[in-house]
């Protein structure tokens, strides 16, 4: 949720109850394609921790890395695109200047990709040297 609304508007409620009244399936449904999605990170993820990356944490939409690489993490995201064909976003985008930990970390979204994608996904990184 990007912004909180203080005093929703009248038609936003309706539409709420709505939802809440009509789409208990639809939500069901989306809830466990979220759960097989990070299964599928946690499960295909082995590939990568033997090559010295680790997990730090991994949600319904992004997971979070340590790679194991001396470059910085805004420069191995250059190099995932160009090697690999992947796109991430440097961990130093959601740490405090300060923090160096960021220089080691990359996001990795994962919301418009299935389970067989994921893993095609980390099978690409796994490719990926310095």
């Amino acid at each position: 949720m990007d912004t909180v609304s203080i005093c929703p508007n009248q038609l936003g409620q309706k539409a709420a109850l709505w939802g809440m009244q009509n789409l208990s399936k639809w939500l069901s449904k989306e809830r466990e394609e979220i759960l097989t999605r990070k299964k599928a990170i946690i499960d295909n993820f082995l590939i990568l921790k033997e090559k010295g990356w680790e997990l730090l944490g991994v949600g319904a939409y992004f997971a979070y890395v340590r790679h194991p690489f001396l470059i910085d993490s805004d420069q191995l995201c250059k190099k995932l695109v160009d090697d690999v064909s992947v796109l991430t976003l440097p961990g130093t985008m959601f740490v405090p200047k300060d923090d160096h930990s960021g220089k080691r970390q990359i996001r990795i979204a994962f919301a418009n990709i299935d389970a067989k994608k994921i893993k095609t996904l980390f099978n690409r990184l796994a490719t990926l040297t310095e």
